[in-house]
């Protein structure tokens, strides 16, 4: 079976009874890519409590969970899948990012409540 079948072959599976092998062949197939294109999109985001595969790990769950639900009824070949995963991994990846940033903007901040407890502590003045 050459490559572009296969890819074919294994999204037809996705919705019957082989489910589960057709998701270990993307899997394998798509994954290292995903991951090379989120660490793309990261950049310089702070990588301590999430990195590049935790994107794409979820884009794949993503994926995989939406088939499931039938929401990509077009998607018949290799030519489609690629860009639909790629397309979930940078939104994934963007958001992350955001996420990660905001995180290291406001990390050893403390709110109001430390500011309180002074005022309290030296009698309010």
């Amino acid at each position: 079976m050459d490559e572009d079948a296969s890819v074919t072959h294994w999204i037809e599976q996705l919705n019957a009874e082989h489910r589960d092998e057709a998701q270990v062949q993307l899997w394998n197939r798509y994954f290292q890519r995903l991951v090379g294109l989120a660490r793309q999109k990261l950049g310089d985001a702070p990588r301590r409590a999430e990195d590049e595969e935790d994107v794409a790990l979820s884009a794949l769950g993503s994926f995989f969970c939406r088939m499931d639900e039938g929401r990509f009824p077009e998607l018949s070949d290799r030519a489609n899948l690629w860009p639909l995963l790629a397309k979930i991994t940078i939104r994934k990846a963007i958001n992350q990012r955001a996420r990660l940033l905001r995180k290291k903007r406001f990390a050893g901040q403390r709110g109001d409540s430390v500011f309180e407890k002074l005022g309290a502590s030296s009698g309010g003045q």
